[in-house]
């Protein structure tokens, strides 16, 4: 073999060991990259709170009803499943009248992996203090209801996704934190609120 030959050769094996290890350096860039990033936003899937049995489709293919038409034979109160409104789901937020958050509309949020708050607190230090709390929860403007539900006794709050409800006789933030980030965003759908209603602070 020529020394010429030889040199060449040479040559190409250093240009084929360089591009190798450019390949691998971008390469453990590129899954750097892809490790590093945010995970979803959903929960951990922890039992916290009680598990309710997911009601039937009783309106098939997918237990839809039409907009305005009421249904009275939730399994749970709040309900935490079952038949909902085909269109017109809640945008999140911390609401004052609870017409505007009906439990047929509700119920169609929690199928979307939302969280919703129902509470019987009439005082403003007790509303105040729901308030301050939903202030701590991470993608609540995606994620959260608060709405006032004069099923529930006097004081009382309850929190529910799809499938899980969880009751406390007082503002409890631990409970409601704890609830919230096991259960967020774990609903059949995952889709976010149409939009964000002004009472959300």
């Amino acid at each position: 073999m020529s020394k010429q030959l030889k040199k060449r050769i040479r040559g190409w094996l250093g240009y084929a060991l360089a591009a190798l290890v450019a390949i691998l350096v971008i390469g453990s860039f590129v899954l750097q990259g892809f490790n590093s990033g945010d995970p979803p936003s959903s929960g951990t899937g922890e039992e916290v709170g009680t598990q309710i049995d997911k009601m039937p489709i009783i309106y098939k293919p997918s237990n839809h009803i039409p907009v305005g038409n009421e249904f009275s034979d939730y399994n749970s109160v709040p309900p935490t499943s079952g038949p909902h409104w085909e269109v017109n789901w809640a945008s999140c937020g911390f609401y004052d009248d609870e017409s505007e958050v009906q439990d047929e509309r509700i119920v169609h949020n929690l199928e979307h992996g939302q969280i919703v708050i129902s509470h019987n607190v009439t005082t403003q230090t007790e509303i105040d203090a729901l308030r301050d709390i939903t202030r701590g929860l991470s993608n609540r403007r995606s994620w959260l209801i608060v709405r006032p539900y004069s099923s529930l006794q006097p004081g009382q709050i309850a929190i529910a996704a799809w499938g899980w409800l969880d009751e406390f006789s007082e503002v409890n933030a631990n409970g409601i934190q704890n609830f919230y980030d096991a259960h967020v965003n774990n609903g059949p759908e995952s889709i976010t609120c149409l939009g964000t209603s002004s009472g959300m602070p």
